[in-house]
Parts: structure tokens; sequence; C-alpha cells
């Protein structure tokens, strides 16, 4: 008897931890299965500086790294793994499945919806504005009508704005020129403050102001001549549709907090928030 009272109470306490956690709402493997978090592959450019950039010392940076550091704190069960990976291996590697996420100042279009879960909420703003000299008269596409441009890169997002444009303002016949080379935003100001071009229109969130200061240029930006959302995409698989449903929420929330301002100015000087959208 006095050994079965022994086991019995050895056996009671050995139960008492379960019964513990049983009575705080939940079991031992219910709270280690909760502490779970699932890291999320997430890639960035490494060389558009300011929208994402990698430094020497390996330092990811930039207003897209920036975003995703705050939709990580927002979302629980998850954790971002940023990396900075080039244009051509991002985009092989979210196909493939090989990231999950992937940003990079993307347009949204039919094909991207259709391959990618594509978050309702934009990342951002993409400004397309003009640089010319200090003193030039030109402020709308329309008064570059017998100027001279920079030559687009061909099937760039920048030259199908243009063309957009063109077609809808035949009355408005400009002057294009493309390049099949990829021209440093440096060199294309330079020809600006130069005057052998008259005006160099592209994505205003490259740094373009910093190699205006730096190189002490005679040179000025424009209001936007186009105003587009950026997406961010999500590899398509069934554990990543909740992924893009948390994404887009948190998302939401930090526009409407005003956090995603907050990014943009300390990243672009200015809020690109406050432009509307081009229809």
């Amino acid at each position: 008897m006095l050994f079965l009272k022994k086991l019995s109470m050895s056996l009671l306490a050995l139960g008492m931890p379960l019964i513990l956690a049983a009575c705080n709402g939940e079991s031992v493997a219910e709270g280690q299965a909760s502490e779970k978090v699932r890291t999320i592959q997430v890639t960035t450019p490494p060389t558009s500086k300011n929208l994402s950039w990698q430094t020497i010392e390996g330092e990811i940076l930039g207003y897209e790294p920036d975003v995703l550091r705050a939709i990580d704190e927002k979302l629980e069960g998850y954790e971002f793994n940023i990396q900075a990976v080039d244009d051509s291996a991002q985009e092989t590697g979210l196909k493939t499945g090989r990231y999950d996420l992937n940003v990079g100042g993307y347009y949204p279009t039919p094909e991207r919806k259709e391959q990618f879960y594509v978050p309702e909420e934009p990342t951002g703003r993409s400004l397309i504005k003009m640089y010319v000299k200090k003193d030039s008269d030109i402020e709308t596409l329309e008064d570059l009508v017998g100027k001279s441009m920079t030559p687009f890169t061909t099937g760039g997002g920048t030259l199908q704005v243009v063309l957009d444009w063109q077609e809808e303002n035949p009355e408005h016949k400009l002057e294009l020129q493309e390049s099949s080379g990829d021209i440093p935003y440096a060199q294309r100001l330079k020809e600006i403050n130069t005057g052998k071009y008259d005006a160099f229109v592209g994505p205003a969130n490259l740094g373009q102001n910093e190699v205006i200061e730096e190189l002490d240029l005679n040179v000025r930006d424009t209001d936007p001549i186009y105003v587009g959302e950026t997406i961010m995409m999500i590899y398509k698989s069934e554990e990543n549709e909740q992924l893009a449903e948390e994404v887009n929420q948190a998302l939401k929330e930090l526009r409407e907090e005003g956090t995603l301002s907050e990014i943009s100015e300390k990243n672009y000087g200015e809020d690109i928030f406050k432009y509307e959208v081009t229809k």
C-alpha cells in the first residue's frame, strides 16, 4: 500500500505542469506551436538608390527595405530575410519559388497579377519627372515639342509612359531617341547641364537630386508628369495566400498611420503620397 501511495504521488507531481498549463488556457504543445515563426525570403534591388541599395558593408538601405521592415514589425508569425538580389535573379527566383516576396519599384500589370499574389495596397508611388536647366521654361511634356531629350532605354517603363501620352496627344509631336544600353543617371544629368539635351525624363526615386547637389549641376526637377503605383509580388502557393492577405492589411495600416509618408520623407526628401495617381 505504501508503494502504491508513493507511485500515485509521483504521477500526480508529473502531471501538475500539464494541469497548470491547461488551466492557463493552453497545453505545453500548444504553447510551443504558437512560438513557431516562418522565415519569408524577401528580395530587393542592390543598386537602385534611393529606392533600394546595398552598401559595401552589406547593409541594405532605401525606401522599400524600410517599408519591408515596417511590415515585418506588424506581422506576427513571420520573419523577413531581406536580401539584395539583381533584377534577373529576382524574377527567376520568384517564378520558381526560391523567393517568397519581391519588391523593386514594380508597376502593376495584368501579367503580374495573373502570375503572382499582388496585394491591393501599393508599396508606394513612382514619380516620373523631367530634369532641365534651372532657367528652363520647360514644365510639361507639351513644352518638349521641338526640344531634345536624352535617349530612353528601349522597352523601359518611362518610354512607355511618354509613348502613351504621345498617342493621346497626337497634335504634340515629340522627337524620341532610344538606347539599347542603360545610360547612368549622372551622365544624363551632366548632358542637361552642358546643354547637349534640353530634358531628361525619368523616375524620381533613384537619387537624381543627390547627384545634382554633389556635382553642383545647374539642373532642377519639374513636378511629376506621371504618378504610378508600385507593388510587391508574392510567390503563388497555398501557404503564401494568407501571407499576401496579412501583408496587404499591414500596408493599409502603415499608409493610414502615416508611416509610409515618414519613410518617403526620410529616403526621398518628400512625401510621395501627396501626389494623385495618374488616371
